[in-house]
């Protein structure tokens, strides 16, 4: 059909180079990707006890586990989940109601979009200098209340409402 066509088969030649170098650049992620995780799986497989989710974390050079940092990890996530998510349906219902007066609407999509586009080291960063300045010490309280900030975009409904 093409076959008589120079443009047509330079074009076939071309991408068949392509797909091969292309190919050749998977295959090469795919190796040390397949390797990585092959290691990961070889070494760590003997850490993989129930010890490692039911005991606490030790001090160095001990043996134990990391359910504290399971369990905390969670709370963090319940508790900013807890916190945000009312914020952001809140915020969500006022904008869909009440969205098209007044000078509140506009600037609540302002900031909805400004956090919907925030990366989270922003927000950890806002969080400290907010939070953990004044209270003087890391704490969950803090990673709840980033999760808060970051959940609160995200649940204040459709695009079309906020």
């Amino acid at each position: 059909m093409h076959s008589g066509n120079p443009v047509y088969a330079r074009r076939r030649r071309v991408n068949a180079v392509m797909m091969t170098l292309s190919s050749m650049a998977l295959a090469f992620g795919l190796f040390w990707l397949v390797w990585i995780i092959a290691t990961l799986l070889w070494e760590g497989a003997t850490a993989l006890r129930p010890s490692l989710f039911l005991q606490p974390t030790p001090p160095p050079g001990g043996d134990g586990g990391l359910s504290n940092a399971i369990l905390g990890s969670v709370m963090m996530a319940g508790v900013g989940t807890l916190i945000g998510t009312p914020v952001g349906i809140l915020a969500g219902t006022y904008l869909a109601e009440f969205g098209q007066r007044g000078w509140l609407a506009p600037a609540t999509r302002f900031i909805n979009d400004v956090l919907l586009s925030a990366p989270s080291i922003v927000i950890g960063l806002f969080i400290y200098a907010v939070y953990v300045s004044k209270v003087g010490h890391f704490s969950g309280w803090a990673g709840a209340l980033a999760l808060a900030v970051i959940v609160v975009p995200v649940s204040c409904a459709p695009p079309t409402t906020c």
